[in-house]
């Protein structure tokens, strides 16, 4: 009597274990779209996608469409954001229909943040010395072969070619293959050779895919960073992985 009693008690629990994933997954929501330039018409690659208040999110692929899946309930708002591109939220109501976002260009200037001048952020124009930056959208934009290569086109900026990956900065005064006067900064930790005393160019530092800005102080930075930095420095601020998805 015990045994058979045990039985449709095992196999009601079968069932019910067995029906669970298939809920979970009729539950699950897909939405997909396509985010394009409002002035050119063209698809943006890397928009970053991320339903509002919640860490779900993707990035739109080279063709500017994007999939996410989700099991929120209708409706919710979608946000849409990109650098050089105002960021733009779209309410979605349900999945009758394909999503299509227009972002519109995004005018930066007077508005940049710089943290080398005091070392916190402020506005560039607040800044009490001199900044040139050089921003994400800057770096993708220049012809050179790489960032580091692009700081040669910055304004007051000096760039000696001492070998094939070794290129020496410099913006105030005396420019050796050893300059010793000018200071470079990683996200604000010195990249100075230990031996040598001196900055290595990019030899040590991050590759293009890891940098986010490059802030150019062409004065002298040795009030607030020390005599090393007497003819100038460079700082270069790698992407957070909170901002950034790629």
């Amino acid at each position: 009597m015990i045994k058979f009693i045990r039985l449709p008690l095992l196999f009601v629990l079968f069932l019910l274990l067995y029906h669970l994933p298939l809920n979970a997954q009729d539950n699950v929501i897909v939405i997909s779209g396509q985010v394009t330039d409002n002035d050119s018409k063209e698809p943006l690659t890397g928009v970053n996608v991320l339903i509002k208040g919640t860490v779900s999110g993707t990035v739109t692929d080279g063709k500017g469409n994007f999939t996410l899946k989700t099991r929120l309930k209708f409706p919710f708002i979608m946000v849409f954001s990109m650098v050089g591109f105002e960021p733009r939220e779209f309410e979605v109501k349900g999945t009758d229909s394909n999503i299509q976002v227009a972002l519109l260009t995004q005018t930066m200037l007077g508005k940049e943040v710089v943290v080398t001048a005091s070392r916190m952020e402020e506005s560039i124009l607040k800044s009490p010395v001199a900044i040139e930056k050089l921003d994400i959208r800057a770096i993708k934009d220049s012809p050179a072969p790489g960032f580091y290569d692009a700081l040669e086109n910055v304004k007051g900026v000096q760039m000696t070619t001492s070998s094939l990956t070794f290129k020496v900065p410099n913006t105030r005064g005396f420019n050796i293959p050893n300059n010793f006067r000018f200071m470079q900064l990683v996200d604000g930790v010195d990249m100075q050779a230990a031996t040598l005393g001196v900055p290595l160019g990019n030899a040590i530092g991050p590759t293009e895919l890891d940098i986010a800005s490059v802030e150019i102080t062409p004065g002298a930075a040795s009030a607030l960073y020390g005599m090393n930095a007497i003819n100038g420095m460079a700082n270069l601020l790698t992407k957070s992985p909170f901002l950034y998805q790629d």
